[in-house]
């Protein structure tokens, strides 16, 4: 699923779907996000876990982000 598709079903109120959809297969992880938030400014959406932001790394799992933008 593209980041266009997340961000139609978060705008859609379709949260869990989102969400579900952002985690993928890695449900289970340590770092999987546990909510979503619409970034404004950028027009794109950000995973937290708890109040970290977390992205996914190059290997696909899930990791605290070490960027702030």
């Amino acid at each position: 699923m593209t980041a266009d598709d997340l961000v139609a079903l978060y705008k859609a109120g379709k949260f869990k779907e989102a969400l579900a959809a952002a985690i993928g297969a890695n449900a289970k992880s340590k770092f999987s996000p546990t909510r979503l938030v619409m970034d404004k400014q950028a027009g794109k959406l950000r995973c937290y876990r708890g109040n970290k932001r977390v992205e996914k790394d190059e290997h696909g799992e899930w990791q605290l982000a070490k960027t702030l933008s």
